[in-house]
């Protein structure tokens, strides 16, 4: 029986470090970053062609976990995600077979917005993995990526969210922030149902801390080498002509003015913000 291990997060969250990290160290494991990824055949100009055909036909927006799945689960369809997860499970298992690995480790900002549900109903047992930035360099990281934040995400208005807000009433930084808190609901929602084995929660300032990384890898039980020295997190902004992630006392305020807004029977649910002093962690 092949072992599966998921991660829930919310992306701009070090999940390439994380990815590389484990493929280094975990035995016969097979490790996936936003899998399926698109094999491109062209390069240049042509390749966005390319790249809208394939995610239309191929490596779909659905098997990575967009498109017709978010708005799926906000129609509570699961009939159709579950058939989503099931095409994914028979990907993974013949990949498995062939490489002769017994552990897939599915590194994906996807898998908690919607194809969770569809794994829930085809698989008897998984793992989790909760890989969590710092909720206000997660949301500068984003707004410096100035991306379609609808594209990966239901509204936060949705029936079907943990945490429901009134979308018309947010900037861009509050839908990351909320996307930010949706994820670790979620997660906390998960982890002591009878379908997760395992589970261990990561903390992206943290990937460069070897002591610390063999200790998640181990409440995983995860078979692995050990992690003597890691190199220090990807910044993937930047490699791809971003501006560096730095904060200022307007992002702090965002957030406070944000936290206002939620619950404070949500917040009790979200054990990393009991402890957490966005001042004191960022000094400005």
């Amino acid at each position: 029986m092949n072992r599966y291990i998921f991660t829930v997060t919310t992306g701009r969250s070090g999940q390439n470090t994380l990815a590389n990290l484990i493929e280094s160290h975990a035995k016969h494991s097979y490790v996936a970053f936003e899998e399926p990824q698109i094999n491109y055949v062209f390069k240049g100009k042509i390749s966005n062609i390319e790249r809208n055909f394939r995610r239309k036909f191929i490596e779909t927006h659905e098997l990575l976990g967009r498109g017709k799945v978010l708005t799926a689960f906000v129609g509570e369809d699961v009939e159709y995600i579950e058939s989503i997860a099931k095409r994914r499970v028979s990907i993974i298992d013949k990949r498995m077979k062939k490489k002769g690995d017994q552990v897939y480790i599915d590194v994906s900002k996807y898998f908690a917005r919607g194809l969770h549900v569809g794994f829930q109903k085809i698989l008897p047992t998984f793992s989790l993995i909760h890989l969590v930035r710092d909720p206000i360099l997660n949301m500068r990281s984003f707004l410096n990526r100035k991306k379609n934040f609808y594209l990966d995400n239901n509204s936060p208005s949705a029936d079907s969210n943990l945490l429901k807000l009134d979308f018309q009433q947010m900037e861009m930084s509050d839908l990351y922030l909320w996307a930010w808190c949706e994820m670790a609901l979620r997660y906390e929602s998960m982890k002591n149902r009878g379908y997760i084995d395992k589970y261990t929660e990561i903390h992206t300032d943290k990937l460069n801390n070897y002591t610390y990384i063999n200790q998640c890898l181990d409440e995983l039980d995860i078979k692995h080498t050990t992690v003597k020295d890691n190199n220090k997190p990807l910044n993937t902004n930047i490699g791809s002509g971003y501006k560096n992630t730095q904060i200022g006392k307007i992002d702090i305020e965002k957030f406070e003015q944000f936290i206002e807004k939620v619950p404070s029977s949500i917040l009790d649910k979200i054990p990393y913000l009991q402890t957490y002093d966005p001042y004191l962690v960022h000094k400005v």
